[in-house]
């Protein structure tokens, strides 16, 4: 029996583990390829264009044991939102506008 001290990035469930792992705007929209954290190491996720938050990424293997390691995306925005990305955020709602909300009505 193995056992593991708390982390709070992580949450380990048999041989698979979970994380959530923060993204830009960017990368989320453009795709790209971030670092992850592995039981046996950092390896190289790609993300595919288009990603939401919550999407989940199966990394085959990298769990404990030969289980698998979940990623859950989370999109973070820039702490602080100066001038030039407010301008780019209300000239990008005026050309490519919709609501996320549609379909909770």
């Amino acid at each position: 029996e193995i056992q593991f001290a708390a982390n709070p990035r992580y949450r380990v469930e048999g041989a698979h583990v979970y994380e959530t792992v923060p993204v830009t705007p960017w990368e989320a929209a453009l795709g790209g390829k971030v670092a992850v954290q592995t039981p046996s190491g950092t390896v190289e996720v790609a993300l595919p264009a288009g990603s939401q938050s919550g999407r989940k990424l199966r990394l085959k293997g990298k769990g404990i044991k030969g289980g698998d390691q979940y990623v859950a995306l989370k999109i973070v925005m820039p702490a602080q939102i100066d001038d030039g990305l407010a301008d780019f955020m209300r000239s990008w709602r005026e050309t490519h506008a919709y609501d996320p909300r549609a379909d909770k009505r």
